[in-house]
């Protein structure tokens, strides 16, 4: 039997999902009101879309007092491994260094350089 992969969620899911993690919870008319900020889309579009991940079990709701209120499902950071993850395998062999080294050589100088030697020492010092 094949071992059922789940799915990541899409870019549109994503950014409802931001907006819940942020909020802890939120309408549908708080999601569509900040995601139109920055992107032209339809109340009607959100709602669909909320509905969707409420059935995938990407997000749940919770009625009180006729006011529908929906938080994520997922942590954050279980969204952001798998993605991480899920990129690393595709495009580079599942390699994590190979994916630090591209990232650092396309890097804009010494943007986080002090930061990620101090990573890289913390994570020798946990080894010994």
């Amino acid at each position: 039997m094949k071992k059922e992969k789940k799915q990541l969620p899409t870019e549109g899911e994503l950014e409802i999902l931001e907006v819940l993690w942020k909020k802890k919870g939120a309408t549908v008319r708080e999601v569509y009101d900040v995601i139109s900020e920055n992107k032209k889309t339809a109340y009607t579009t959100t709602l669909k879309v909320m509905q969707k991940m409420t059935a995938k079990g990407l997000i749940r709701r919770t009625v009180k007092d006729q006011v529908h209120t929906y938080h994520a499902a997922i942590e954050e950071s279980l969204v952001r491994n798998s993605s991480v993850k899920d990129l690393i395998n595709k495009f580079f062999k599942g390699s994590y260094t190979q994916l630090a080294l591209h990232a650092l050589g396309h890097s804009s100088g010494d943007e986080h350089t002090e930061e990620l030697i101090e990573l890289i020492n913390k994570l020798k010092q946990k080894k010994h």
